[in-house]
């Protein structure tokens, strides 16, 4: 490393050292106080210890031919020593390893992961999108919960072993300034071969990161029951254990290399210091032969000595476990030092009382997404009035669901502007939109709740029995949920012993039970009703309208038999509007959606013949 890297790489440390005391004390100040201050007072005892020992030689030397019994101060020498050892025990096992490192360990990464869901829960939808921010999240989660806890037990250590060296090197300095600075001189090997490992340990870890990713994901897929069942048919297992092996393979021969390397030269700074110890109290020998010097005090010398290397050793050691922690505690400080894309101003607008609900404008709107060649959205505009129905059409990628995002204002507009009530959407206070909003998309989450709370999570803040049944019964959840043993409490999820799996439907279902739930002015649909039977997504849409003939709904579907009760109609391909209107208009009109209307219809009939 040049000094500049060094300067650098330790300004990091110390940086990340003055958080991460910060976050523990912030977690629990009694046992980040109390871990350390142990870490520091057992450094005292082996030290104590050892004089007693010294002492002891002594007295049994100087009594030997002479003493008939054995001295009250031997005995109470030797008995000292060991409620020392007791102590030490006492300090650095019971309480500093027990107790405070395993409860303060606990809070910490309570701590850590909650600071990290509430920032992931709070992250732009374009990081997350974001296949490098996707790949620092992987290394972020995946450290999260030892890494940086790790961070703060080698600084114990590295505390530990600082007090025992400044201790071990003043009583050095008795028996000669030199003693303990050459000592300390024969650690700079070690340096460099710690620091050498750590960077090469993360430079395998980060290189590796997409390939930790395929791993992940090939695991959990050879684990799932809808892959295996696939799998199992296709054929396709060995082939997807091949790749499994070849990625484990590939991160074991990369892991391999450095670490052989790092072991042929990491035995060789110990050869050099147990020679300089050797030939430091072979010098001392002479003087212990001539009497000059007790046999209790070259003792004391020898052992300080080897206190003195061990010290140093153990700093550069836990210096080393810092740095290569360092480099995980990293990832999860840029996560958290993501900034913020989508920013609302500091006094923003609050949406007018009326219309109510809020009036929807899409003004001359292009959008293109970070690092694309195209407009995905080109020159869009269109309204969604007050209470009325308005059905999105196209094929894939014509860009229904970029509008949806922009809507929601996962991402702002490249030109144009969308209006709410007038208000141009960037000047609005989200919450205050949001609460106004409700959404079904297409990938919905499948909570492993209880059927009550997948329900009321559309709006934890109340709870409404009459609501929760009636939302159930209008998304036709209701007769499933009541054939189950505890109805609405029925847990879900397989992973819960008495949980549950439902169907695709099902889950979709519940999903639109929570967005009636809510019961926001305005829904916005996804392709709610994908995977619904005809006959029971007719049933969801006619209460939808029904529940909805006061309030704003705008969908997305493939299926025409849904949308054609819609107000208006927009038809979008390639990014633009090509047709807008009611269904009746629209296919008198003969364009791309009469076409699309009646093949689907042809197929319909085509169907039912056969059946």
């Amino acid at each position: 490393m040049t000094t500049k890297k060094w300067y650098q790489t330790i300004t990091n440390v110390l940086e990340n050292l003055h958080k991460m005391l910060s976050l523990s004390y912030g977690a629990d100040k009694f046992l980040t106080v109390g871990y350390y201050a142990t870490a520091g007072l057992s450094a005292f005892f082996p030290i104590i210890a050892s004089y007693i020992f010294k002492l002891l030689i002594d007295g049994v030397v100087s009594n030997q031919g002479i003493a008939v019994s054995i001295p009250t101060v031997l005995i109470s020498i030797l008995a000292l020593r060991y409620v020392s050892n007791w102590c030490w025990d006492l300090t650095s096992w019971v309480l500093k390893e027990t107790y405070f490192d395993y409860l303060l360990r606990y809070r910490l990464q309570n701590k850590l992961n909650i600071i990290f869901v509430e920032k992931m829960s709070n992250l732009d939808l374009q990081h997350l999108e974001n296949s490098e921010t996707q790949n620092l999240i992987t290394k972020a989660s995946d450290t999260l919960t030892w890494r940086p806890p790790d961070f703060l037990r080698a600084f114990s250590y590295l505390f530990n072993n600082f007090v025992s060296f400044i201790s071990s090197f003043i009583l050095l300095l008795g028996f000669g300034w030199y003693y303990p600075i050459i000592v300390s001189f024969f650690a700079i090997p070690r340096i460099y071969l710690r620091t050498k490992m750590g960077s090469l340990q993360w430079s395998i870890w980060g290189s590796g990161a997409e390939n930790v990713r395929k791993l992940w994901y090939l695991q959990w897929l050879l684990k799932q029951q809808r892959s295996i069942i696939e799998s199992r048919i296709f054929q396709s297992g060995k082939a997807l254990l091949e790749k499994y092996r070849s990625i484990q393979e590939e991160l074991y021969k990369r892991n391999k290399k450095p670490i052989e390397k790092y072991v042929t030269l990491a035995s060789l700074p110990n050869l050099v210091e147990s020679v300089v110890i050797f030939t430091f109290a072979y010098k001392q020998l002479p003087l212990v032969l001539s009497g000059a010097m007790t046999v209790g005090t070259f003792s004391f010398f020898v052992e300080m000595l080897s206190r003195t290397v061990e010290s140093v050793g153990g700093m550069v050691g836990n210096l080393g476990w810092m740095y290569e922690n360092n480099l995980y505690v990293n990832h999860f400080f840029e996560i958290l030092n993501l900034p913020k894309i989508i920013k609302e101003k500091v006094k923003p607008t609050l949406l007018p009382v009326t219309p109510n609900p809020p009036e929807i404008e899409f003004k001359n709107v292009w959008f293109k997404y970070q690092g694309a060649r195209k407009s995905v959205l080109k020159n869009i505009s269109f309204k969604v009035n007050s209470k009325e129905n308005v059905a999105l059409v196209g094929k894939n990628g014509a860009g229904k669901t970029t509008i949806v995002k922009l809507l929601c204002r996962f991402y702002d507009v490249t030109k144009g502007e969308i209006l709410i009530n007038g208000v141009n959407i960037k000047d609005v206070k989200l919450s205050d939109w949001y609460g106004r909003l409700g959404t079904l998309f297409q990938d919905f989450e499948k909570y492993s709740f209880t059927i009550k709370e997948n329900i009321i999570l559309g709006d934890p803040s109340k709870f409404d029995e009459d609501k929760l049944i009636d939302s159930a019964k209008k998304s036709g959840a209701y007769e499933f949920i009541e054939k189950f043993p505890k109805k609405f409490d029925q847990q879900l999820g397989k992973e819960y012993e008495e949980g549950t799996d439902l169907s695709q439907g099902q889950w979709q279902k519940l999903a639109i039970a929570r967005a009636f739930y809510e019961g926001a002015p305005i829904l916005v649909l996804d392709e709610p009703t994908s995977a619904i039977d005809a006959e029971a997504e007719h049933q969801i849409f006619s209460n939808i309208h029904k529940l909805y003939r006061d309030k704003s709904l705008l969908f997305i579907s493939h299926r025409f038999s849904t949308v054609k009760d819609a107000d208006k109609i927009i038809v979008i391909d390639g990014g633009k509007i090509i047709e807008e209107g009611d269904h009746n208009k629209l296919m008198k009109r003969g364009g791309k959606y009469s076409r699309l209307f009646n093949l689907q219809a042809k197929a319909y009939m085509s169907v039912d013949s056969k059946t």
